[in-house]
């Protein structure tokens, strides 16, 4: 797995999650077992200090989803408007799979996100598709064990579908 989870990641999932405390507890201890697959591996070593990592994160976040949603959030914390434009940007597109991924692994009940392929895009910024923007989220889904169908199950390609069409991601083996 080429993108591990970082302590960022794990604030953000448990911000817009909303868990109860045990319920966050179990996602960790999940972590924890998996971490070294999983994790960055400065978060390998220590149990408090992963654990830590990530309460200090969240606590920086002290506000409502109506004030900063998700994207924003990674936006901060990646820097967006550092030099190296290209790499935040195909960075933060990564933090949002991420952020997926986790959901559909470790949320109960959530097998699938929707999301209108134009409202995907425009999130990252862009108006249409770009061959960069195509390549980064291409990237990102194959690398995570992610992929992307259209209703009825039907497997689609970004490249391919209308911007109007409504993605469904899922982990690749469901």
């Amino acid at each position: 797995m080429k993108y591990l989870y970082t302590s960022i990641d794990l604030a953000v999932y448990f911000l817009i999650s909303d868990f109860p405390v045990s319920e966050e507890k179990r996602i960790l201890q999940s972590l924890w077992e998996q971490r070294n697959s999983v994790l960055l591996p400065k978060y390998r070593t220590n149990k408090k200090f992963f654990r830590d990592s990530i309460y200090k994160d969240l606590s920086e976040y002290d506000c409502t989803l109506h004030e900063l949603d998700e994207l924003n959030i990674l936006m901060q914390d990646i820097d967006y408007s550092s030099n190296n434009e290209e790499l935040n940007e195909q960075g933060i597109i990564e933090s949002f799979f991420k952020i997926i991924k986790l959901e559909l692994t470790y949320t109960p009940n959530k097998a699938y996100r929707k999301i209108k392929l134009r409202t995907l895009i425009a999130r990252f910024g862009y108006k249409r598709r770009s061959a960069n923007l195509i390549g980064y989220i291409d990237e990102a889904l194959k690398s995570l064990g992610l992929a992307i169908f259209l209703r009825g199950h039907v497997p689609c390609s970004i490249e391919e579908i209308n911007l109007d069409d409504t993605i469904i991601i899922r982990l690749e083996n469901n």
